[in-house]
């Protein structure tokens, strides 16, 4: 569909605008040339223990946890099939929730700090005992060859003449996520630090900020569900620089603003990070969305109403954002015009026993040799191949070995072969437990939809920004892909300051007008409405395009639009502001710009929940923040993620997003804005 321009207001000028692809659950695009990997998450349906009031025996509840396992074991084994290196599971996948202080105790495993002791708990066993579910994910990584990410249930012992927070049983309860290496060995530990009604855990006495290192990509940073919302790890980890976090969660859905894959992609683009977000399938606590997120693309999950309750697996290769790790790759590959890295054997040998050459990037005349295998990574005999989709011909590079002496092998004909896809479906399982306001159950907040158009239990998959603006369809599992061509890039200056980040697709100025622009709105009647379980002010949209202006005490919201309702529909739309502390499950300051669309006709029904719309609205969006930590999102009808033609700021706070030509109807546009100072 070609993209209609909004005229924007003669005081905004576009700064930028980028290519992206977002992709729905049943693709495996390739993510941006370069150095990559691939990742992969598993949006799993916990096996639940129906009584988590009563304490088991520690065989009762090993047995329920290796039921788990064995679900995860097989979705590790298919992600590595598909050349993945690294792998989230969810928030409380292995045991699931609701249970007691004392019911949980018989799923507690002691975990060593990783920090202060080097452990491989799959060779050897030994060390520590009462370890089995640890041994079983370490032998998991070390089976497939994958960095492995998990959640489970820590206990630490601790003396309260030592430690005066230690509770009454002299333990600590920790919802925890580990790492491992893809030998097995434990990489990290996290205690989740914001806690969500969970009776059976503590908050960790100290922060942790926890990052952890890989051979692929860099650094990565972790935290888990509700942590997504505070400062604490989370904006700490970004402020040293991570820019890859992977993220666990157990998260309900709350819509207009929370939904779970609406967030995820909003702290992606908000946050210019990297967000591997595997989340729990439970329907009758609203518990799905699952996603692989960057600044430039996507690929998510959301169940539809009356899919089959199963799990979902995702795999997608990204580019790498860790810097550090980029210039120490681009170093030991050579100096500029390349260098040739001579593998044993003929020079020139493709695919032949004994000796294949690896080509240097940016060698003159030179191919490239691309790919990121995990095993292949590390020389090891019988690596895993990590395949590169989309390369010219379709050929597939393996790489073998570590820089200086790695192999290549380019596999294939001309004509390309095809990375495998395989089907989502049948007997996957998806848990959760949701930490998000206005849930009984735990659940956090939040969840989004990626929904096929037209295709009864199939999903779609879609993506802008592949090379050479083809369109490639393909059917596997009853999923269809689409690739469009890329919007064109810009990142011109305009006057003498300001500077478009265009990795992170954000624009900045100085200022975006030099003066404020004169909106006058298109219905004077503003009204409340309890949106998130806050007061919102808002003010309806009238007519088919106008420019409109709502404010909640200082902070006020500026709106631009033209809107195409479809098939003579009245549906009413409002533009919402809120400044203040949000108190409802959880406590914490936003500041909150928001186009939504109505439930119903009365203005009561706005800010209630609503899934579906028709009217496809261009808009401006602006609003001028209290903070720099603004998380945009745009979520269209049936629960599909739209891309905001841009994002921008400024240094006075103003951020605005624009966007036109929508694909579907238009559910919620919002600047999502959080003062943590203010917490």
């Amino acid at each position: 569909m070609a993209l209609r321009v909004l005229q924007a207001v003669a005081a905004v000028a576009v700064l930028c605008r980028f290519p992206v692809t977002l992709t729905r659950a049943g693709d495996r695009s390739e993510g941006t040339p370069g150095q990559s990997y691939v990742a992969a998450v598993y949006e799993h349906r916990v096996i639940l223990n129906p009584e988590p009031h009563v304490p088991l025996s520690r065989a009762a509840a090993l047995k329920h946890m290796m039921s788990n396992l064995d679900v995860y074991e097989e979705q590790a084994a298919r992600a590595a099939e598909q050349g993945a290196q690294i792998i989230v599971f969810p928030e409380d996948g292995l045991q699931g929730f609701n249970f007691s202080r004392l019911s949980i105790s018989a799923y507690l495993e002691t975990i060593p700090d990783p920090q202060s002791e080097d452990w491989n708990p799959c060779t050897q066993t030994d060390r520590h005992t009462h370890t089995e579910v640890l041994q079983r994910l370490s032998c998991m990584a070390r089976r497939h060859r994958l960095y492995l990410v998990a959640n489970m249930a820590d206990l630490q012992p601790c003396c309260q003449t030592s430690h005066p927070t230690c509770p009454p049983d002299g333990r600590w309860q920790f919802n925890t996520d580990v790492v491992f290496r893809r030998d097995g060995s434990l990489a990290a530990r996290y205690h989740k630090h914001n806690l969500y009604f969970e009776n059976a855990f503590d908050a960790p006495p100290t922060l942790e900020v926890v990052t952890f290192d890989t051979p692929f990509a860099g650094r990565f940073g972790v935290f888990t569900c509700f942590d997504i919302l505070f400062h604490d790890p989370t904006v700490r980890l970004l402020e040293q620089g991570v820019r890859q976090m992977v993220y666990p969660t157990a998260w309900m859905n709350q819509l207009p603003l929370l939904s779970a894959v609406q967030f995820q992609r909003a702290f992606s683009l908000g946050a210019n990070t990297t967000l591997l977000a595997a989340n729990i399938r439970a329907d009758s606590l609203g518990m799905t969305g699952s996603g692989i997120f960057t600044p430039g693309t996507a690929i998510y999950h959301h169940a539809r109403a009356g899919q089959p309750e199963e799990g979902r697996l995702l795999v997608l290769r990204i580019p790498v954002l860790d810097t550090a790790w980029l210039g120490t790759e681009m170093r030991a590959k050579g100096q500029a015009g390349g260098e040739t890295a001579k593998g044993e054997g003929e020079a020139g040998g493709e695919g032949e026993a004994g000796g294949e050459t690896a080509r240097g990037e940016g060698e003159a005349g030179g191919k490239t040799a691309r790919g990121e295998g995990e095993a292949g990574g590390e020389g090891e005999a019988g690596g895993e191949t990590a395949r590169r989709e989309g390369e010219a011909g379709g050929q597939t590079a393996r790489r073998k070995g570590e820089a200086g002496g790695e192999t290549a092998r380019r596999e294939g004909e001309a004509g390309g072969q095809t990375a495998r896809r395989e089907g989502e479906a049948g007997g996957q399982t998806a848990r959760g437990e949701g930490e998000a306001g206005g849930q009984t159950a735990r659940g956090e907040a939040g969840g989004q939809t990626a929904r096929g158009e037209g295709e009864a239990g199939g999903e779609t998959a879609r993506g802008e920004g592949e090379a050479g603006g083809e369109t490639a369809r393909g059917e596997a599992g009853g999923q269809t892909a689409y690739t469009r061509s890329p919007k064109p890039l810009s990142g011109q200056r305009e006057g003498n300051s300001g500077f478009c980040l265009q990795e992170s697709q954000h624009c900045q100025e100085d200022s975006l007008s030099t003066s404020p622009p004169a909106f006058s709105p298109s219905s004077p009647f503003p009204f409340t409405s309890s949106m998130m379980y806050d007061p919102f002010s808002f003010l309806l949209l009238s007519g088919s395009e106008g420019q409109l202006t709502v404010c909640d005490g200082p902070f006020c919201c500026r709106l631009q639009y033209r809107r195409s309702p479809q098939g003579g529909n009245a549906e009413l739309y409002a533009l919402g502001a809120f400044s203040g502390t949000h108190t409802v499950n959880g406590r914490y300051n936003v500041q909150v710009c928001a186009l939504v669309r109505c439930l119903g006709s009365e203005v009561s029904s706005c800010g209630q929940e609503v899934e579906e719309a028709e009217s496809r609205v261009d808009f401006l969006l602006e609003g001028k923040f209290g903070t720099r930590h603004v998380y945009p999102s745009l979520l269209g009808s049936g629960m599909v993620l739209e891309q905001p033609d841009q994002v921008k700021t400024t240094t006075d706070g103003r951020v605005a997003m624009e966007h036109s030509g929508m694909t579907v109807g238009l559910v919620t546009a919002c600047l999502y804005g959080r003062v943590y100072d203010q917490d």
